[in-house]
């Protein structure tokens, strides 16, 4: 019988175990991998091509280009596509993103013979009709004028800019005049050159049976992107250079605004680095989770805004460290000289044992939470593929939070959060 009157035993978290992926290298130069979990009968399949952002000679078009996959085959219409789909209780999403972009069925593994000839006839007879190219290109106008009226966007874009300059594929967001430079031709030229199966990462994680796997292998061999002349997806186009400007403060104006957005930041190390993952205890405790100091500080003691977040966001190429906040005009500057304090404390003082401790424990638990599934399990797989890092990350990650002192804390605040090298942007005004 349970015994509530006790709490249950705390144990440490040594190393961590995720599935190991089967690859198999098929014949049209696609990389299978498969992940078998044997718990649920169903079946999740990402198609990973080298076609984000990083890719694109024109802004936008990386983005237009994916979203018309599913615009209709030359089989079948966008109507049927969905309905199809549909019938078997699937869904099938486009994911475009700064590197790749990744298309993903998730379905019950008994229908993956009839849906995964949908998902091959996407990605291999796209028909890209111009009517819908036009109202596609029309839509996504429309939502940018809609989300160029907020701080937020308008800061994290301006922000962008300063840290890589202004012609780079991390902008984040666009600007009004880009899409406009975007026709159907270099839609349809940008997934001719970066749709090939040779660059092709396929996820395959759930119900992987034998049976499956063989099904899956045989499918997949039938898909052909390979474009004669068009070579392996490359990085050429537009200058991937990072140039930051050298202006450090910007104030995007919003004049009639109540409040201002408060982005304040710097590049950091890449996911590769021995530091990478000790930043990242640095920065939970700095701005990572509700207990951070930020939130205590400006949100808790100040009142000054509903929520206050430091985060560290890798990519392939590069990895962004940065502050965000929404303010009342009024106390823009109390904000940022705040977060100026909390860095030189970080800086000058040691964080006390008892607050590393929490922080530490709550970072290993979310941990373990956050791989419970097979699907996060995959993700975290997909992370170690895509970006060219060791089997052992993820243990490393363990040992490394577990390990940490405050010496090596304060160490890498006065390493990497010199104030002089942080670009800070508002959106807004100042009162």
């Amino acid at each position: 019988m349970l015994d509530r009157t006790k709490a249950p035993e705390i144990h440490e978290i040594d190393a961590v175990t995720l599935q190991i992926a089967e690859v198999t290298n098929l014949d049209n130069g696609v990389r299978l991998h498969s992940i078998i979990s044997e718990t649920q009968p169903v079946i999740r399949l990402d198609f990973v091509f080298k076609a984000g952002k990083w890719y694109e000679e024109e802004n936008g078009v990386s983005d237009l280009s994916s979203k018309m996959l599913l615009e209709g085959t030359t089989n079948l219409t966008a109507k049927q596509i969905a309905e199809k789909v549909a019938f078997y209780g699937a869904s099938l999403d486009i994911n475009h993103g700064y590197d790749r972009t990744e298309i993903t069925l998730y379905c019950l593994a008994k229908y993956i013979g009839e849906l995964l000839p949908i998902v091959i006839d996407v990605l291999e007879n796209p028909s890209f009709p111009e009517s819908e190219f036009d109202l596609l290109k029309q839509r996504s106008q429309q939502n940018l004028k809609v989300q160029r009226q907020k701080n937020s966007y308008l800061a994290t874009h301006a922000f962008t800019k300063q840290i890589y300059g202004n012609s780079h594929p991390y902008i984040f967001g666009y600007d009004e005049q880009d899409l406009d430079k975007v026709d159907l031709t270099k839609a349809k030229e940008f997934y001719k050159k970066n749709f090939i199966s040779q660059e092709l990462e396929v996820f395959a994680c759930g119900a992987v049976d034998k049976v499956m796997h063989q099904q899956l292998t045989s499918l997949i061999n039938k898909l052909k992107l390979n474009r004669a002349n068009s070579g392996v997806a490359g990085s050429e186009g537009i200058n991937r250079e990072k140039v930051a400007l050298p202006v450090k403060n910007e104030l995007v104006e919003m004049p009639e605004s109540l409040q201002s957005s408060i982005r304040i930041g710097k590049q950091f190390p890449m996911m590769t680095s021995n530091d990478y993952q000790k930043l990242l205890v640095m920065n939970e405790i700095f701005g990572g989770y509700f207990g951070s100091r930020l939130m205590k500080n400006i949100r808790e003691d100040k009142g000054y805004t509903y929520g206050i977040y430091s985060a560290i966001s890798p990519k392939e190429h590069d990895t962004l460290f940065f502050i965000g906040t929404d303010v009342k005009s009024s106390v823009t500057e109390d904000t940022i000289n705040e977060v100026m304090k909390e860095i030189s404390l970080l800086q000058n003082e040691l964080v006390p044992e008892e607050e590393l401790e929490t922080v530490k424990n709550y970072m290993l638990g979310k941990f373990l939470n956050d791989i419970a599934t097979i699907f996060e399990q995959a993700d975290r797989y997909k992370r170690i593929v895509l970006n060219n890092l060791p089997q052992n990350f993820y243990n490393s990650y363990v040992a490394t939070v577990r390990n940490i002192t405050t010496e090596e804390i304060q160490q890498l605040a006065q390493q990497y959060l010199q104030e002089k090298d942080l670009h800070i942007v508002v959106a807004g005004k100042y009162s």
